[in-house]
């Protein structure tokens, strides 16, 4: 998978990151960022748009946490490019709009999301203009954990980008991953499931994507509550204590970076708000709604609210980038309007 790592170089920053060596990043992100992947070092200045620029590049190692909440990558690979990309391309626009539809709904880049994914074309076209030129190895020699994460990718491009020549893609990388599988672990070839994209639970998985993308919505609860349970659930559920956690940090993190933390009155406003006064605000406002779209669940003894078992099994095996992709462009389209 390819990612955008936001790295601030010129002032001083909370995150105890070492450049090119580690990167430090909350709880929020945990699902965007993964072993393996493939990194381009952004540098977002929000008061000087020259010091706007891609600056590196390099691969994730080991990701560790301690508590939880402090998630630390360390980078290998890495190198620095020997000249700074600006984010423009030249004839207007931005470079990350290229083939954006491939990782998400809107074309402007989330730019206030630390970690975000960047397409295949963006990424040749920084590496290029750093004056690095990457060959694509041939699909066949791929190691199966990166054609696992191809896979996941036609996937979210079929699904999410609307892109039905992907299923072309689709079909190709899982005949390599079982080619590969049975090569190297005969036994095990069988206990390999790729996805199907004409599964019945994967096209529940669709419709609830859907409903996510055309959701109404008063306040930024309902995107924020699915993404708490991806985040910081377990299994497809999430106690309600849990995620009013989770809210009481998404709104405390945007007013210490000077936004809004909502478009109207409400108890987030509130810097004195209590995890017990978010738990009643949940019950009665997103959970409710949410459930009464068919997709969730919400046990009210033991205070769990829940996603469909069946739909948890599609996204937990390669979409939660997609749905976490969907929840967060229906935030920032809510906060831009």
């Amino acid at each position: 998978m390819l990612v955008i790592l936001s790295q601030h170089i010129d002032y001083d920053s909370s995150y105890a990151d070492e450049l090119f060596h580690s990167y430090h990043y909350p709880a929020r992100y945990r699902n965007q960022l993964h072993k393996g992947d493939t990194f381009v070092y952004y540098q977002g200045n929000r008061y000087d748009k020259s010091q706007r620029y891609y600056f590196g590049s390099g691969t994730i190692g080991e990701i560790v946490t301690s508590d939880g909440e402090n998630y630390y990558a360390t980078l290998i690979d890495c190198q620095k490019f020997e000249k700074k990309v600006p984010i423009h391309l030249p004839d207007g626009g931005y470079i990350e709009q290229l083939r954006y539809e491939t990782v998400r709904k809107r074309p402007t880049p989330p730019w206030q999301s630390s970690i975000r994914p960047l397409s295949q074309e963006a990424y040749d076209y920084i590496l290029a203009a750093s004056g690095i030129h990457t060959v694509p190895d041939p699909i066949y020699t791929d190691s199966v954990e990166h054609l696992r994460e191809k896979l996941k990718t036609a996937v979210r491009e079929y699904y999410v980008g609307d892109d039905p020549t992907a299923i072309r893609r689709i079909e190709s990388i899982a005949s390599a991953i079982g080619t590969a599988t049975l090569s190297s672990h005969p036994m095990e070839a069988e206990a390999e499931k790729s996805i199907n994209p004409h599964d019945p639970s994967v096209e529940e998985c669709e419709r609830l994507f859907e409903y996510c993308r055309k959701m109404r919505m008063s306040y930024s609860y309902k995107p924020l509550l699915i993404l708490a349970l991806i985040h910081a659930g377990n299994n497809g559920s999430i106690l309600i204590e849990n995620a009013a956690n989770y809210f009481l940090e998404f709104y405390s993190e945007r007013k210490r970076r000077g936004l809004k933390a909502e478009k109207k009155r409400c108890i987030y406003l509130d810097d004195d708000v209590t995890v017990n006064q978010i738990e009643q605000n949940l019950i009665a406002n997103p959970v409710k709604a949410l459930v009464a779209s068919g997709f969730f669940t919400y046990d009210e003894k033991k205070h769990v609210f829940s996603i469909s078992s069946s739909i948890w099994e599609t996204i937990k095996h390669g979409q939660e980038s997609a749905i976490t992709t969907i929840c967060e462009n229906k935030l920032e389209a809510y906060y831009a309007d």
